[in-house]
Parts: C-alpha cells; structure tokens; sequence
C-alpha cells in the first residue's frame, strides 16, 4: 500500500510542472487598448433626387477594444475619417463615421480567424445608420499585440443610402 501512496504524492507534486508544458495561450481574455487600422472602401451614395455617387475612400479608422464578457472576444469603438479632401463639391463622400462592433474569435493560438458584426454611422457628409459585417485573419505575435486583415460590408440609410465595401490592414496593442 505504501509504494502505491508514495506513487501518488510523486504523480500529485510533479502535475504542476506537466501542465507548464501546454501551449501558451494568444487569447484576448481580460484585456483592452487601442487599434489603428488603414481602410480602403468602394463606397456608393445614393441620395433623393440625386445621381447615385461612388468611388473610393481611403480612411483611417483608431478604435478601442475591451474584452466585456471575459471570454476573450472584443467590443470596439472606432472613428474613420477620410484621408483626403472633405471640400470636394462634386462628390458625396463618407468623411467621418462612428462604429461599435462585437469581434467573435476563432481559436487561441497565434493565427486565428475572426469576424465582425456591428452598427456603421456615417456623420460628416450625410447621416445614417446600418449594420456592419466582416470577416478577417490575425497574427498576434504575442498577448500583448497583434496585426490583422479584413474585409467590410456596411450599408447606412438616413439622410442618404449608403453601402460600402472595404478591406482593412490593421495593428491592435493590448493591456491588462
């Protein structure tokens, strides 16, 4: 009986050091901080009376994350503004915009996929409204930082009709 004891006090002390041995984990679990990212969107803009505007935005979009239910996703809250003339008459651009997303993770390790789901709010050109939807691949290189791509669809209506196709390149430091 008593190597069978002795054999479970060695297997109970050396536990501890076998679980040291599991793979770290790159989760986002109880952390915050902010994200900057460069946005390249095909935006069209269809107001009463008025013919249809589309083109091109390049925005830059800084936001701030906080893991809210402790389970590793993020909620953000971003600003995009337009990185070109907000003067232009010819256009209808979307030039300033508000969001505030829910991002869902897939998986702990290094490289994981995500996706986006949230409300778009155009204010500087025209206001509106709408949901948000995207879907994206991060690399974070360690707990405290990452880079991601992505891909957006937003639609907004209010004082015009707006949809937006964009990708984004962006960076995420993270904070306990």
């Amino acid at each position: 009986m008593r190597p069978a004891l002795a054999l479970a006090a060695a297997l109970a002390l050396a536990a501890p050091a076998l679980a040291a041995g599991l793979e770290p984990r790159f989760d986002h679990r109880d952390q915050h901080g902010p994200a900057a990212e460069l946005i390249y969107a095909y935006d069209a803009v269809a107001i009463t009376g008025r013919a249809t505007q589309s083109g091109w935005r390049p925005a830059l979009r800084l936001a701030w994350s906080l893991d809210a239910f402790g389970e590793g996703n993020d909620l953000f809250f971003g600003v995009q503004g337009a990185l070109r003339s907000w003067s232009d008459p010819e256009r209808e651009h979307v030039n300033l915009a508000l969001d505030g997303r829910y991002r869902g993770y897939f998986g702990s390790e290094e490289v994981k996929t995500f996706f986006d789901l949230g409300v778009w709010v155009p204010v500087v050109s025209r206001l509106a409204i709408g949901p948000l939807a995207g879907i994206g691949l991060v690399y974070d290189f360690s707990r405290s930082g990452g880079i991601y791509a992505a891909g957006t669809f937003a639609t907004a209506f209010g004082q015009a009709r707006i949809a937006s196709f964009g990708v984004t390149l962006g960076a995420q430091l993270r904070f306990e």
